[in-house]
């Protein structure tokens, strides 16, 4: 088949032979290898191949050759159209009977010929018509059986069915709808009449939109019949061709289909790795794997206890069949033992040092204590002669063995900073079912009995593991091609890659061996894992701050922020002009207050300064007379004294202070 224009094939494409392939002849580029315009694909390189799954009429534009003016008609134009003799077809009979409108290629019809016609010696005139009956072979060839009137009667005639000529249809038979021009090879290149859209002839210039496949597309591209480019059909001699369409593994797993199937990988997952095994480094490109399934198994994210190399993070499968054995748990703070609380569990706890309350009106615990943990409750407490609201955790504390000692209530603020040992008397060995039914996470274990159907299950070398939180995301059960039997758990919203399905079929495994029951986090992917994980905790309450009574002076200062309205800053303590109420720092929150360095200035300064009367500038003194003024004076600073005046101000405004 000869390369056609894109237009050309699509016009006489016959839907009913989808698909078909093509293949680009002569490609058409767009800034680039791909490129679309409103979703529609607009850039096709030569040698690609496009599988047609379907063509949509989208628009027909109407054209005046004459003066190309185009005219857009409605898909459901309900005017008619004949075909114009202005500019007659040239076509075989043969071709003119078999692309006659679908509906109106049954024979016996009429037709005439625009040139005379001599057949056995017999001329027919032109426009004559002639009725074609039926056709028959002989010897090879095909001819037409017709008949026609002439002037001594009817006459029967044979043509030869590949007589070349100019045909058209009789009167009365050339009305056609928009729909059966469009699917005539013979009329859809003809200039056309149609009453509807006036007296000059016209040409019908549909435009589909092609639905096709493409290699390495996830989507099917959509592709308008007006792109320039030449394609060759190669339908016959590309049976043997898989067109790849590129999943992402996460995609996969919305997928409703029969499993098992095999895979192929495109691109493997991107680095740092999130597992430290020995089949995540077979994931690459060409890798074919099969995927079995979805598991239904969550996980338990479990951390081992700090050693000399650091702790250690794993992912615990729920068909792990090691057992368990509870280990206390140990609490820093006051706040840990109320992130620990269970409904309806009761918790024991040992206090491991002595805890001092920054609050007065709150107890304090000693190293022995015995504490239940009972619940959460408010409290009033006195800061700074202020009354407010903080949580406390209420519990019942027991300083001896004696379970017939009565116990007292403490109210513990939430940020004591102490130490909390659980009291745990259980010996029960617990599966991971177990521990997350009857026990509450994060919890401390210790493996009792291993997995005997790992070949080397490595919790049990650890003196203790915390089991932090479930986790239920899906997996996908996979295995390589080269060992089928032997699976692993692929979590693909983690653990994404790029591949394809191939057309082999998949082998049914009737039993897997699963090599992810334990699976090794690394530290970057562990901390990762912990930002994506729902936290609904609080932050830490702030601990009141401590105050300091060891400089009387610095706490009737900072008294002084409370009678001033708005605190004023600390001025610059020079020989500048001053009142004495700017000389008086002000603490903004209650610290130790440094005295400031006397200043120094005679007494008429300040007395004319008070007086509102003008002051001279004073003259600057040389630096060494300044210098020699210093020593003198056996001072450390070039400062100057101030007056008894100043002295007596600042006295008097700290007893309106402790009066106050």
């Amino acid at each position: 088949m000869e390369p056609l224009s894109f237009q050309e094939y699509i016009v006489s494409l016959d839907i009913a032979s989808l698909p078909r392939v093509l293949k680009i002849c002569s490609g058409v580029y767009f800034q680039g290898s791909v490129y679309e315009v409103g979703g529609r694909e607009c850039c096709l390189s030569t040698g690609d191949l496009v599988k047609i799954i379907g063509v949509r009429l989208q628009k027909v534009t109407c054209e005046d050759p004459e003066t190309g003016l185009a005219t857009e008609l409605p898909l459901n134009f309900k005017g008619h159209f004949q075909p114009s003799r202005d500019q007659p077809s040239h076509m075989s009979l043969k071709t003119f009977a078999r692309t006659r409108p679908a509906g109106l290629q049954d024979m016996p019809f009429s037709f005439t010929s625009a040139v005379d016609l001599t057949v056995d010696g017999q001329v027919i005139p032109q426009g004559q018509p002639i009725s074609l009956l039926s056709v028959a072979r002989h010897e090879g060839q095909e001819f037409a059986n017709c008949t026609t009137m002439g002037q001594d009667g009817q006459h029967l005639l044979c043509f030869p069915f590949s007589l070349q000529g100019q045909f058209y249809e009789c009167s009365g038979q050339q009305n056609y709808t928009l729909s059966q021009v469009l699917q005539s090879e013979a009329l859809r290149g003809q200039r056309l009449n149609c009453s509807a859209l006036g007296r000059r002839s016209l040409l019908l210039c549909p435009v589909y939109e092609v639905q096709g496949i493409m290699h390495m597309r996830k989507e099917v591209v959509k592709i308008p019949s007006t792109l320039e480019v030449d394609v060759e059909d190669v339908t016959e001699e590309s049976q043997h061709i898989h067109f790849i369409k590129p999943l992402m593994l996460s995609e996969v797993l919305g997928l409703e289909r029969a499993f098992p199937v095999e895979a192929e990988i495109l691109e493997g997952p991107e680095y740092p790795p999130i597992f430290e095994n020995d089949w995540i480094p077979h994931l690459q490109k060409g890798q074919k794997i099969q995927i079995h399934g979805k598991s239904c198994d969550w996980r338990i994210l479990a951390s081992s206890s700090k050693g000399r190399k650091g702790s250690r993070h794993f992912l615990l499968s729920s068909t792990y069949q090691g057992k368990f054995r509870r280990r206390p748990r140990e609490f820093p703070t006051v706040l840990d033992l109320t992130a620990s609380l269970g409904k309806g569990k009761c918790l024991r706890v040992v206090v491991t040092k002595d805890c001092e309350s920054t609050e007065e009106d709150l107890p304090s615990l000693s190293m022995g204590d015995r504490l239940e943990v009972l619940h959460l409750a408010k409290t009033h407490v006195c800061r700074q002669a202020e009354h407010k609201s903080i949580d406390v955790l209420l519990c019942s504390r027991s300083s001896g063995e004696d379970e017939d000692e009565e116990s007292e209530q403490l109210m513990l603020p939430l940020h004591l900073e102490g130490g909390f040992v659980e009291e745990v008397s259980d010996s029960r060995r617990y599966s991971l079912p177990e521990i997350v039914e009857k026990l509450q996470l994060p919890c401390e274990v210790k493996v009792a009995t291993k997995d005997s159907s790992l070949a080397n299950d490595i919790l049990g070398s650890f003196s203790a593991l915390r089991l932090e939180a479930q986790i239920t995301e899906p997996f996908l059960v996979t295995s390589l091609c080269e060992e089928p039997s032997v699976s692993f758990q692929i979590p693909p919203q983690w653990l994404d890659m790029t591949l394809f399905f191939t057309e082999e079929p998949a082998p049914s495994q009737t039993s897997l061996t699963d090599r992810s029951k334990v699976e090794e986090l690394t530290e970057s992917f562990y901390y990762h894992l912990l930002k994506l994980m729902p936290s609904n905790e609080a932050p830490p309450p702030r601990p009141p701050k401590r105050r300091d009574f060891s400089n009387k002076a610095g706490t009737q200062l900072s008294g002084a922020k409370e009678v001033t309205e708005k605190p004023k800053p600390l001025p610059a303590l020079s020989k500048s002009k001053c009142t004495p109420e700017e000389s008086v720092p002000l603490s903004p929150k209650p610290r130790s207050v440094r005295s400031p360095p006397i200043v120094r200035s005679s007494p008429n300064e300040y007395s004319s300064h008070h007086t509102g009367s003008q002051m001279a500038p004073k003259p600057k003194k040389p630096f060494k007379e300044a210098r020699d003024a210093n020593v003198s004076d056996d001072s450390d600073h070039d400062y100057e004294l101030v007056d008894e005046h100043l002295i007596k101000t600042i006295d008097r405004m700290q007893k309106a202070v402790l009066h106050y």
